[in-house]
């Protein structure tokens, strides 16, 4: 701790001119004893020589104090600035992204956990063309050292799945360590994983394109039938009604696609809310099948529940948003009438998955199985892709939009359920889902 101004002349301090003195004063009182000096001349020497002793010791007292605030201040400083240092330096090593820094000579002077990961431990020192093999990237690192301007760039990587990447080029310049030396300049490279991102783009690019197209198609065929209705079929009533039919047919599609874009977009923005509603999923299920009577009707289709033994005995509910769950039963049954074969069967088996102790069942399973043509294995990955259809003109033809699985599986997701599809062709398509029970620990 260091003495404040009012505790520098303490009374040992206040002593200190006096046995400097004492010398001086020795003299003095020898002066005086042999007569060479008178005793007044004898007190003004010695009290100009102790005030000027301790003018002198004050000052050296002073600076000496003033020393000791300085350096205990660059200790507490030089201290919080090494731990500043420690913190940002961790901060950076943890980073999820890779981080280089390099010298004017492109050798790696600094590399974070990230980039050590994916380039090695032994990175340091080593020239970046050693890691980094892509030209356009050593191009973009070589012009930005000698322009001195930061700049961007990006680049893929990987034989495999290939991997998007941004690159960042910051320049930093440092003072020159001699005089009339020039700066020192220095690269520092951050590198991001933009895969996700790039596809997402494809995605929405894609997505618009099919959507313009669904829309195209049906707006043509009004456009093209209302131009015949004003010419050339003007007085014919016969083929007015047979046009109007197809327009009404085409304009509903529209509606139809328009209504499940909606649907996509609304499912899509609540698709991180989870569901808090208690639902029975038989009673749910067995209203959709209610709805759909007629139409199993005109197949002469029949459904067939099985409910296990384990989920009979299960009395809880699971937590689901019912508007949505009978979208997508509505969607996965109706599908399975429209596809099936005439005559056929419909089987809808209930069960519960059990997770193992101290947990009580934690899924449900509901899978529903047509009799049909079947599905092709290729296309089995894709049947949940907006707009992907297996048989295009088939599925036009039965007002589908090619949205439909898109909306069922982001419903799913919103539950936290899977969904699959099985298919053998001729024979049937099986399409399963799992939905999560709240689960309890038994306690011992």
């Amino acid at each position: 701790m260091t003495n404040s101004p009012k505790k520098i002349f303490s009374f040992s301090n206040a002593l200190t001119p006096v046995v400097q003195s004492l010398p001086l004063l020795v003299c003095l009182i020898i002066l005086e004893e042999t007569g060479k000096l008178s005793s007044f001349n004898f007190t003004i020497i010695y009290a100009i020589a102790l005030i000027t002793l301790f003018i002198i010791n004050r000052s050296f007292a002073e600076t000496l104090a003033l020393q000791d605030r300085k350096s205990a201040l660059y200790k507490h400083d030089n201290k919080d600035i090494k731990a500043t240092q420690s913190l940002l330096s961790n901060i950076i090593d943890n980073l999820a992204d890779p981080f280089l820094l390099l010298d004017s000579k492109q050798k790696i002077l600094m590399a974070n956990g990230s980039a050590k990961k994916i380039y090695g431990r032994d990175i340091l020192k080593n020239n970046i063309d050693l890691y980094i093999r892509n030209q356009d990237v050593l191009k973009a690192i070589t012009h930005t050292f000698e322009t001195g301007k930061s700049d961007t760039i990006e680049f893929k990587s990987g034989i495999g799945p290939v991997v998007n990447h941004l690159m960042r080029l910051h320049i930093i310049n440092a003072p020159a360590i001699k005089e009339n030396a020039s700066e020192r300049r220095y690269l520092l490279l951050s590198i991001y994983d933009i895969t996700e991102i790039k596809q997402a783009e494809k995605m929405r690019v894609s997505f618009v394109a099919n959507a313009s197209h669904e829309l195209k198609t049906p707006l043509a065929s009004i456009l093209g039938f209302i131009e015949t209705l004003q010419g050339p079929a003007k007085s014919d009533s016969k083929a007015q009604g047979r046009f109007l039919k197809i327009m009404h047919d085409e304009a509903k599609r529209m509606s139809r696609l328009i209504h499940d874009l909606l649907s996509l977009s609304r499912i899509e923005r609540d698709e991180h809310i989870p569901p808090e509603n208690k639902l029975d999923l038989t009673i749910l299920i067995n209203s959709v099948i209610e709805t759909l009577e007629m139409l199993l009707a005109e197949k002469n289709m029949t459904i067939v529940t099985n409910l296990s033994e384990d989920f009979k005995k299960h009395k809880g509910d699971i937590l689901g948003d019912y508007d949505q769950l009978i979208q997508v039963f509505q969607n996965l049954i109706e599908n399975a009438i429209k596809y099936g074969s005439k005559d056929s069967e419909i089987q809808i088996d209930y069960a519960l998955q059990k997770s193992p102790a101290p947990y009580k069942a934690s899924n449900v399973t509901i899978s529903i199985t047509n009799e049909g043509p079947g599905i092709a294995a290729k296309h089995l990955p894709h049947l949940m892709e907006r707009f992907y259809r297996v048989d295009t003109a088939r599925s036009r033809a039965l007002g589908g939009t090619g949205l439909g699985l898109a909306i069922v599986k982001h419903i799913i997701h919103r539950h936290k359920g899977q969904i699959f599809f099985e298919s053998e062709v001729n024979k049937y398509t099986r399409v399963t889902i799992h939905l999560p029970l709240q689960y309890t620990v038994i306690k011992a």
